[in-house]
């Protein structure tokens, strides 16, 4: 078995099965892409697609893949296998079809993410010598600007350190609007490193953003982040009342972890809280700056905002949601 991440797919073409984990829309449409052109090329001339939900006919594959067999007809499968459907009838059903695959049947796997358990599973195990297993997470904020120098090597182009640092702030978690404005700006300036002043004139704001990211800003106390963040979920309609359900959650592990280091070591709270090994020293930071009354001070103000919202249809909740993120990083509101 090989892992390998997405722009590295076209090094590792002519394997039969390929895995693709994560679910970010460009990344996944490339490497889809890129191996039905390769299975192409290797005269897999009939491609055909299913999306696997419970209305999906296995015994109708279950028969191409006999059918192949008995003509010798080259054929790609492709299985897209949305979040939470890889159950065990599934798996049942998967085992049975990869004991039917020949040397002239490929296949290729879509999942947004793979357990343990299920790379145990015999499906798994029989694709395993041969499986491909390619990574199409969306690069984080630290990650993306290398990304973008990689796609740029690749367009052929030149773009200024800091026009980089701009278009990954504004296009953070939305790889295709960034793919089309950097395809953009190679047609308005063609064969000449493009500056920040070139850039900023023709981007607009398309990050894409979960409320994750906004906890995390606010916990790492990046005010600049954390207000973007919370004015792209503005933006694109999100729900308060759920930022305002993970904000109380993030809270009260907060709390309960403040108050459990009084008697014992981080290295214990943490394990007993099932802390994440690489969040740890953003908890810790964040905890050595608040008091526990500060802490039960930021619970208050999320319950003042609930109660007002629920009495007052005409708060300004995304306001309120601000005022609510500058006291969470110890900032008046700016």
């Amino acid at each position: 078995m090989i892992k390998i991440s997405a722009e590295k797919v076209t090094q590792h073409l002519g394997s039969p099965y390929y895995l693709i984990l994560d679910s970010d829309p460009y990344l996944k449409h490339y490497v889809l892409t890129e191996l039905r052109s390769a299975f192409k090329r290797a005269h897999y001339d009939e491609q055909l697609s299913f999306t696997i939900n419970a209305q999906t006919d296995w015994t109708a594959m279950y028969d191409c893949c006999q059918a192949m067999n008995l003509f010798s007809s080259k054929t790609l499968l492709c299985l897209d296998i949305g979040e939470g459907v890889l159950n065990v009838s599934v798996a049942t059903k998967l085992n049975t079809l990869c004991e039917m695959l020949t040397p002239d049947i490929g296949l290729i796997i879509s999942l947004v993410k793979i357990t343990k358990t299920q790379e145990n599973a015999p499906w798994y195990k029989v694709l395993s010598d041969k499986l491909v297993v390619v990574n199409c997470v969306t690069p984080d904020a630290a990650q993306l600007p290398q990304w973008i120098r990689a796609y740029l090597q690749q367009m052929q182009m030149t773009i200024e350190q800091p026009a980089i640092e701009l278009l990954s702030y504004y296009y953070e978690g939305n790889l295709l609007a960034l793919t089309q404005i950097i395809e953009q700006l190679k047609l308005l300036y063609p064969n000449q490193t493009i500056t920040y002043d070139q850039v900023e004139s023709n981007i607009n704001d398309s990050a894409i953003f979960t409320p994750f990211h906004w906890i995390d800003a606010m916990i790492a106390n990046k005010a600049k982040r954390a207000m973007h963040v919370l004015q792209q979920l503005k933006m694109n309609d999100f729900e308060p009342l759920i930022l305002m359900r993970i904000v109380q959650r993030e809270l009260i592990l907060l709390i309960n972890l403040k108050l459990a280091l009084a008697d014992k070591s981080p290295r214990q709270v943490f394990d007993e809280y099932r802390v994440w090994q690489n969040r740890r020293s953003m908890y810790s930071a964040y905890l050595n700056r608040f008091d526990i009354k500060s802490l039960f001070a930021l619970l208050a103000t999320l319950t003042d905002i609930e109660i007002s919202l629920k009495q007052n249809n005409d708060l300004s909740i995304w306001d309120a949601l601000l005022s609510l993120t500058m006291q969470f990083m110890g900032l008046e509101k700016c």
